[in-house]
């Protein structure tokens, strides 16, 4: 992993740790795609990935990383958090350029009944 890359996944984590929008500016590239575990086709754009992340950060509650795997240019991020009373875990699966800018950003869940829940709130928060 380089220097940019450590840097880049120290400000994820800030973030989720403060939820300053401002941070997912400087380490978004422009053209990230948004992988949902709810529709097919990727979100295209900063913009779009920034209002999806900062939305789903106030729906799950007691979120935690509880595990990470780092590569050069990728990395997996286990997290468990609850909706209500349920449970979930998923991964954050994290691509990066050669500048640490996070190019590709996709997202899994499971329980289904939590993942359901998740798209339900998602989806009247964003009004899709």
């Amino acid at each position: 992993m380089n220097e940019h890359f450590k840097t880049t996944l120290s400000k994820w984590h800030e973030f989720v740790a403060t939820q300053n929008a401002e941070i997912l500016d400087e380490i978004f590239d422009e053209n990230i795609q948004f992988h949902s575990p709810f529709i097919w086709k990727p979100k295209d754009g900063k913009l779009m990935a920034t209002k999806i992340i900062t939305t789903v950060i106030t729906v799950f509650e007691n979120f935690k990383y509880v595990r990470e795997i780092v590569g050069e240019t990728d990395c997996v991020l286990e997290f468990e958090a609850n909706i209500g009373e349920l449970t979930l875990r998923g991964v954050d699966l994290i691509k990066v350029n050669a500048g640490g800018k996070i190019v590709d950003f996709e997202v899994m869940v499971r329980p289904a009944n939590a993942l359901q829940v998740l798209g339900m709130e998602m989806g009247k928060r964003l009004g899709m």
